[in-house]
């Protein structure tokens, strides 16, 4: 299960459009726990789910994403890294079993005090997101026909 939300706030945080929801829809916990770790957070903007609530903001002139469950728990951080900030392992791995495709986008994502990245890649027929640790393992998280 935690697997399977790990992969549904991955795959939001990849390429996903933003849509302010009506902040009454979202939970009142997660509100205020965003209120204590983020105060000085700007350009807030929230979308509600059914499990969990995500939060889009600038903070220190870096946009993050933060994903909170409805009891109020911070589950992750992501946000936008250049795919140069990888590894190095990972990055020569990722040039060389995957010279087919572009890099379209690469996130860090931060949960329970662990970082890894996830890096999607794109060619004419094919969308992958691999998973990098912060170790420079690489791995396929999710692969899809376009």
């Amino acid at each position: 299960m935690k697997k399977l939300l790990l992969a549904v706030l991955v795959v939001a945080a990849l390429g996903s459009s933003a849509f302010a929801t009506d902040v009454s829809r979202v939970s009142s916990k997660a509100q205020n726990s965003f209120a204590e770790k983020f105060g000085n957070a700007q350009n807030v903007k929230w979308t509600a789910k059914e499990s969990y609530n995500k939060v889009t903001f600038t903070l220190a002139d870096e946009q993050v994403e933060a994903f909170f469950a409805t009891d109020g728990d911070l589950i992750g951080l992501s946000r936008e890294v250049a795919f140069k900030s990888l590894p190095l392992a990972a990055i020569q791995k990722i040039k060389k079993e995957y010279a087919g495709f572009s890099v379209k986008e690469t996130i860090e994502f931060e949960q329970n005090d662990e970082k890894s990245f996830y890096v999607s890649l794109v060619n004419a027929d094919k969308k992958l997101i691999l998973e990098v640790s912060f170790y420079g393992n690489v791995s396929v998280f999710h692969g899809a026909i376009k």
